[in-house]
């Protein structure tokens, strides 16, 4: 009887499926994918859009929605950044288990929540493609995913008439990010990525998912490609923002300042 021998699959789908402990601390559960200790809470996000600049969602003083004195003096390349955390605390946590542990499930839950957010997050939630920032080939060949694409393609949903799109590519073999310091990772930051069709993109409304903004430079060479490729805009969307960010802006728009007109369009 062949019923039998199929037990085994089946149980391991299911297991996937629902998992039976938390994919973050290991925690038995039942019917969940977190245990409420590891699920980060989600902003305040219409207030935190009243109070942040509205070009780099960094904080102001008073609560005018900006644009912000870095915006003025160090322009992105995009026309809204957004990220729902802090990279820290229990938002650092859940990340890492998406791309270390790594886990498909929890990044396709955490895009859908992203999507469901968009509306509030942004000043004007339209655009023609969702592109997914990809991982290296050494990062691929070892999680056998692409974080930021699950992530898209569950934003797809809460964009409508809005195409997911594998755009970008690594142009050249480097390091996986994480095993970088900030420095190296600015070194050769211009040419990290590259457009893979340049007549897909022309004219259209752009939205890079991004797992985790650091330094901002993988974010910046993405959307100069983008920009360099005909897209008519480029806004960018992260789960997280590490601290470090603005640290390193200055030394990212000069990296990139032969670029930085596109995105000063709405300053």
């Amino acid at each position: 009887m062949a019923f039998p021998s199929l037990l085994p699959w089946l149980s391991g789908s299911l297991e996937v499926l629902f998992p039976r402990e938390c994919l973050v601390c290991t925690r038995p559960l039942r019917g969940a994918s977190l245990c409420f200790r590891c699920t980060p809470r989600l902003p305040d996000l219409p207030l935190l859009t009243a109070r942040c600049c509205r070009h780099c969602f960094s904080g102001l003083p008073g609560s005018a929605a900006g644009p912000c004195e870095a915006c003025l003096t160090f322009p992105l390349l995009f026309r809204h950044s957004r990220h729902l955390w802090d990279y820290s605390f229990l938002a650092r946590d859940l990340i890492r288990a998406i791309k270390y542990r790594p886990s498909r499930l929890l990044a396709r839950a955490y895009g859908e929540t992203v999507g469901s957010l968009l509306a509030v997050m942004f000043p004007d939630p339209h655009w023609d493609l969702l592109v997914p920032i990809p991982s290296s080939a050494a990062t691929f060949r070892r999680r056998l995913f692409h974080p930021c694409a699950d992530l898209a393609q569950g934003m797809i949903p809460f964009v409508p008439g809005a195409e997911l799109c594998h755009a970008l590519h690594h142009a050249r073999s480097r390091a996986p990010q994480a095993t970088l310091s900030h420095d190296q990772r600015l070194q050769g930051a211009r040419s990290i990525l590259s457009v893979r069709s340049a007549a897909r993109l022309t004219n259209q409304r752009v939205l890079l998912v991004e797992d985790v903004i650091t330094t901002g430079a993988t974010s910046a060479s993405a959307a100069r490609a983008l920009l360099e490729a005909g897209a008519a805009s480029v806004d960018i969307v992260a789960l997280a923002r590490a601290s470090v960010w603005p640290r390193f802006r200055r030394r990212v728009w000069k990296l990139f300042a032969r670029d930085a007109a596109p995105g000063t369009a709405g300053l």
